[in-house]
């Protein structure tokens, strides 16, 4: 492997123009090689996002995944703020891959009791297999030394950190257009990721849960058993000449 560099280069966004940078070595084109969007010139304490590949969110546009809409605040947040770095890294699956991912998604859907994390240790695979050092590598060819990383997981924050490299936390909250979306987030938190699991409602499990506290529970209602009388048929006298509206 030969000396990786910085190859750059300007899109158009409807939102603004940006530049493109790829890290990689020239004698080696084969793979989809880090890269990042770069909004305006950023400087020191500018806001980065290190985003992971998610074929599920972003281009089948499933509402079960976070990832997209992770996607579009930060860069929405970057253009506001006037400067950035989103880098894409193609880690899917938390590193592990499609395939494994997908067999993640198998094992939890016929187990409504384990999360993506667990599925995945069942599989005999880590939690999260992501590694950081090609982001690394582009802040530091783009002159950073220091850095506020949109991310709600503080492993992510340890692991970029090194006493030349500065990395300051900037949670953001995206709540999840599903249920299953905000149920893999509330698993996010149980594993450290700093999510506020209140601001994860939507509106309507406000209401529902307020219903709930004010509606008492429907009681069962109480069976009463009845005297059976039985009738000897046999005793009985047989009414003659009773009027009757039948038609024979």
């Amino acid at each position: 492997m030969g000396e990786r560099n910085l190859t750059e280069h300007e899109l158009r966004h409807a939102d603004g123009d940006f530049r493109v940078v790829v890290l990689g070595d020239v004698s080696y084109m084969h793979g989809n090689q880090p890269c990042a969007a770069v909004f305006g010139e950023p400087t020191d304490g500018c806001l980065v996002r290190i985003h992971s590949r998610c074929v599920y969110g972003e281009i089948f546009e499933s509402v079960d995944c976070d990832c997209r809409d992770q996607l579009r605040q930060s860069m929405a947040m970057m253009r506001k703020a006037g400067s950035g770095v989103l880098i894409y890294l193609d880690q899917e699956g938390r590193g592990a891959g499609l395939l494994a991912k997908a067999l993640g998604y198998q094992l939890t859907q016929s187990n409504r009791n384990i999360d993506t994390f667990e599925s995945y240790r069942k599989l005999g695979l880590p939690e999260d297999s992501r590694t950081y050092e090609d982001a690394v590598a582009i802040l530091r060819s783009l002159n950073l030394k220091r850095v506020r990383l949109l991310t709600n997981n503080p492993a992510k924050v340890a692991a970029l950190s090194t006493k030349d490299f500065q990395v300051e936390q900037q949670p953001f909250l995206v709540r999840g257009q599903s249920r299953e979306a905000r149920r893999y987030l509330a698993a996010k938190a149980r594993y450290g990721h700093t999510i506020p699991l209140a601001q994860l409602d939507t509106p309507w499990d406000r209401v529902r849960r307020l219903v709930r506290r004010l509606v008492p529970a429907r009681q069962p209602a109480e069976v009463v058993e009845l005297p059976l009388h039985s009738v000897d048929v046999d005793q009985q006298p047989v009414a003659a000449g009773v009027p009757t509206d039948m038609v024979s």
